[in-house]
C-alpha cells in the first residue's frame, strides 16, 4: 500500500489531499468527501481497508477544514458569496486529477453528512464522471427550516459580519441532535454509540470547530440548491446509489431521511438506488467495532458487486 499526503492548488485553494493506492493497479477509485467540522484523516482507517480490497482512495480536507485551513481565520469559514461554490470547485478539481491519473479506472463518489449533500449536488451536476455513489449519514432537509435558519444568519451578519462565530448558532446546530437521544454523556454523543470515538472527536482540535456565519450561509443556501437540483435529476437511469445510515442517527431522523431520499430517486426512475440501515448513530465508520466492520464491508461489497455488473 502506498500513502501520499500533499498540498495541491485548485484555482485559488490550497487543498490538503491524501492518496491511498494498492501495490497493484487499482480496480476502482473512491473519492471521499468528509463531513462538517471534521477532516480527512478520520477516514484513513477506512481508506486503508479499501486499499486492501484493491481500491484506490482520494480524500481531502474541504476549504475551511483540517489542514486546508492554513490560516487561523480560515478555520470554520467559507466565503459569504462563494463558499458553497468553493467547496464544489475543490471536489471537481480533485475529480479531474483522478480522471487524468487513472483515465480507464471507474470512480465512485462517497460523501458523509455535509459531504453527502455536496456529493448529491455535485453528482446531479456532473453525472457522467462516476460509476456509482455512496451516501453516508445523509439527511432529507426541510426547505422551510433551511430558509428560516438562513434568515437568522443573514440578520446576524448585518450586526457582526461574515467571520463572526455565533455561539447560539453553533449550539443550535450541534446540540440540537443530542436532544433527540434519551441519555447523553457529552454534547457529541449523537455522532457514535462508541464513547471512545466520541472522546477522540472531542479531543481532536480539528473537529467540532465553531463555524462562521459565512459558512452557515454557504451550507444552508447550498442545501437549498441541492434540494432544488434533486427535483429534476439528470443522472443516468442505470446509475447506482448506495445510501447507508444508522438507525439511531438523529441527523437522518432515525432512518426516515435516507428512506425519503431513496423514494425521491426511485420516483424519478433511478431504480438502482439501495439503502442499508445499521444499528449505529451518525458516523457508522467510527462506531462500535462490529457496526464499523459491517459498514466497511457493506460499502466495499456494494462497490465490488457494481464492478461485477450484479445490478
Amino acid at each position: 500500500m502506498i500513502e501520499n499526503s500533499k498540498y495541491i492548488t485548485i484555482k485559488r485553494h490550497n487543498v490538503f489531499l491524501t492518496i491511498f493506492m494498492p501495490l497493484s493497479a487499482p480496480i476502482a477509485i473512491v473519492q471521499i468527501n468528509h463531513g462538517l467540522a471534521e477532516h480527512s484523516q478520520r477516514y484513513f482507517e477506512f481508506a486503508r481497508y479499501l486499499c486492501q480490497k484493491g481500491f484506490g482512495v482520494y480524500v481531502h480536507d474541504h476549504p475551511g477544514h483540517g489542514k486546508s485551513a492554513l490560516m487561523p481565520n480560515q478555520m470554520g469559514h467559507a466565503s459569504w458569496k462563494t463558499g458553497w461554490d468553493n467547496l464544489l470547485e475543490v471536489i471537481h478539481g480533485i475529480n479531474k486529477t483522478i480522471r487524468k491519473a487513472h483515465p480507464s479506472v471507474p470512480v465512485f463518489l462517497l460523501g458523509h453528512s455535509m459531504g453527502s449533500l455536496l456529493s448529491r449536488y455535485y453528482n446531479a451536476t456532473y453525472p457522467m464522471y462516476f460509476k456509482g455513489m455512496i451516501i453516508s449519514g445523509t439527511a432529507n432537509p426541510d426547505s422551510m427550516e433551511l430558509k428560516a435558519s438562513l434568515a437568522i444568519v443573514r440578520i446576524l451578519r448585518l450586526f457582526y459580519g461574515e467571520y463572526y462565530k455565533s455561539d447560539w448558532m453553533n449550539n443550535y446546530f450541534y446540540r440540537n441532535y443530542n436532544q433527540k437521544l434519551s441519555k447523553t454523556r457529552t454534547h457529541f454523543d449523537w455522532l457514535s454509540s462508541n464513547p471512545d470515538e466520541v472522546d477522540k472527536y472531542i479531543d481532536d482540535p480539528l473537529c467540532g470547530l465553531g463555524l462562521t456565519l459565512g459558512f452557515y450561509k454557504s451550507l444552508l443556501q447550498g442545501s437549498l440548491q441541492m434540494l432544488k437540483t434533486e427535483k429534476n435529476l439528470r443522472i443516468r437511469k442505470n446509475f447506482s446509489t448506495l445510501i447507508i445510515s444508522g438507525k439511531k442517527d438523529p441527523v437522518g431522523n432515525f432512518g426516515k431521511g435516507p428512506k425519503a431520499m431513496r423514494q425521491k430517486y426511485m420516483e424519478q426512475g433511478y431504480f438502482n438506488t439501495y439503502i442499508t440501515l445499521l444499528e449505529g448513530r451518525h458516523e457508522l465508520l467510527n462506531e462500535m467495532p462490529e457496526i464499523k466492520r459491517q459498514a466497511f464491508e457493506a460499502i466495499a461489497n456494494w462497490i465490488d458487486d457494481k464492478l461485477k455488473g450484479n445490478f
